[in-house]
């Protein structure tokens, strides 16, 4: 049998091919997975922002402006906007039928801070005979457990300290959160109606919507002691801003 010899110059430049192809693989594989990552989360606001949404707790229709990325619109009773993001330093303004919001005690320094980095603000708007007031509760946007669904509960209702849990004496799924507070949990991805509860008094079922795991999904506590009620809404971002 008559032995074939590349050669060393030969050899030499067969690896180098072959290196060479090996790093155009890895190269299309780490922009692959760069594509699929981009996809799945899409693009992402500045690390430094913070987060400002509005929920309609009155019984009337309402045009809301926010400061950030969420474009001007009219929100149903018990509607709520996505989170508009708030580049670093940017106060937290919520413009109400033309005005710039005020708190329920007359002053716009209140209801307009300026949140620090990662904050999520949530305004609740009512309506009396004095006009638009608002109350805000003031988190933080991360997810519990990424392996999870995210549940938080906001209590709006003045005078009541809530009680959320699955309709029917069923499981408690927050035990207490105080007036003005704010809680948060992780969930496996169930079907259930939920209960809002100020003492003996009971909000109307919620039925939940199928949350996948990675899902945020939030719940208002609104009314008062007497009269409690709870809605929901997924946990959106205006992100990225709509271009014109």
């Amino acid at each position: 049998m008559k032995r074939i010899s590349l050669g060393k110059s030969k050899v030499a430049g067969a690896m180098a091919a072959a290196v060479a192809a090996t790093a155009l693989l890895s190269a299309g594989m780490a922009h692959a997975a760069a594509d699929d990552v981009a996809s799945l989360y899409g693009p992402q606001p500045p690390a430094d922002a913070s987060y400002l949404r509005v929920l309609n707790a009155s019984s009337q229709a309402v045009r809301v402006a926010l400061a950030g990325s969420e474009a001007p619109q009219t929100l149903a009773p018990g509607a709520v906007t996505r989170f508009s993001v708030l580049t670093q330093g940017t106060p937290a303004r919520v413009t109400v039928d033309g005005k710039v919001l005020a708190d329920a005690a007359g002053s716009a320094t209140t209801a307009n801070a300026t949140p620090r980095a990662g904050d999520a603000v949530t305004v609740a708007l009512r309506h009396d005979t004095k006009g638009w007031h608002a109350t805000r509760i003031v988190g933080r946007y991360e997810r519990v457990d990424g392996l999870k669904a995210t549940l938080r509960a906001f209590n709006f209702a003045s005078g009541c300290s809530a009680k959320i849990g699955v309709d029917g004496n069923g499981p408690t799924v927050f035990a207490l959160v105080a007036a003005g507070a704010q809680d948060a949990r992780a969930i496996n991805p169930v079907s259930a109606k939920l209960v809002g509860q100020c003492g003996a008094a009971a909000s109307a079922a919620l039925p939940l919507p199928t949350l996948a795991a990675g899902d945020s999904y939030s719940l208002f506590v609104t009314g008062d002691a007497a009269k409690p009620v709870l809605s929901g809404a997924r946990d959106a971002l205006a992100w990225p801003p709509a271009t014109n």
